[in-house]
This record gives structure tokens, C-alpha cells and sequence, in this order.
């Protein structure tokens, strides 16, 4: 990696964290191949402003040929937002799930003890 890039390179780390598809794969490949050939750096500025509020960062602030890489990078924050709520419900519907079995097979259990008592 290059020392003329520290904006590009921590733009390249955070992306290559969240890396979930063979897409996500290539295109750090595309910003790596890039970073070593472009001498141009994304701003400190628009680096801070993107990490500090990613969610609210429009990309298009970030110098071509690098705001299609903040674009995806903002891409795959949501993507991993939407994956992580989606697991942390179905985490509560499994738990969910398995206390009210828990709480049904207790009542059977008393039912049938109390039905199997001689009159």
C-alpha cells in the first residue's frame, strides 16, 4: 500500500472488514490496483466527514475516480446494518420461540400430573 494514499488506504481497510460477496471482493482489488497507481488522495476532510456520519455522508462530495468506492463503501454499511437487525430478530423469535414451548411443555407436564391422580 501506498503512503502518498492514507485516505484511499482507510477508505480500502474499513471496506475490506465488510467484504460479504465475490463483488465486494473485486471492487477492493479495483481501489487497491487504483491506489497504486493514482496520485491523487481523498481529502482528510471528506475522509473524517465520511467516517464520522457515514449514514449521512452524500458521496458525491468525494473526488472521481474514488466516490464509486465511497458509494459501494456507504453500500456495504446499510447492507450489513440490514443484515445484523435482520439476525438480531430472528435471534428473538427463536428465543421467543423456545420460551413459549418451554412454557407449554410445563403446563403439559402439570396437567398430566394432576389428571393421573386417583380420585
Amino acid at each position: 500500500m501506498s503512503k502518498g494514499n492514507p485516505g484511499v488506504s482507510k477508505l480500502l481497510n474499513s471496506m475490506k472488514k465488510l467484504i460479504r460477496e465475490v463483488n465486494d471482493k473485486e471492487i477492493c482489488n479495483r481501489l487497491e490496483i487504483l491506489m497504486g497507481v493514482e496520485r491523487e488522495d481523498i481529502p482528510p476532510h471528506l475522509i473524517r466527514a465520511l467516517f464520522d456520519d457515514p449514514l449521512g455522508f452524500d458521496a458525491d462530495q468525494i473526488p472521481e475516480p474514488f466516490s464509486q468506492y465511497a458509494k459501494h463503501f456507504l453500500y456495504m454499511l446499510k447492507r450489513d446494518q440490514r443484515i445484523q437487525h435482520r439476525e438480531r430478530i430472528e435471534k428473538e423469535k427463536r428465543k421467543s420461540a423456545r420460551s413459549k414451548t418451554a412454557t407449554t411443555s410445563k403446563k403439559a407436564s402439570r396437567s398430566r400430573k394432576t389428571s393421573s391422580r386417583p380420585a
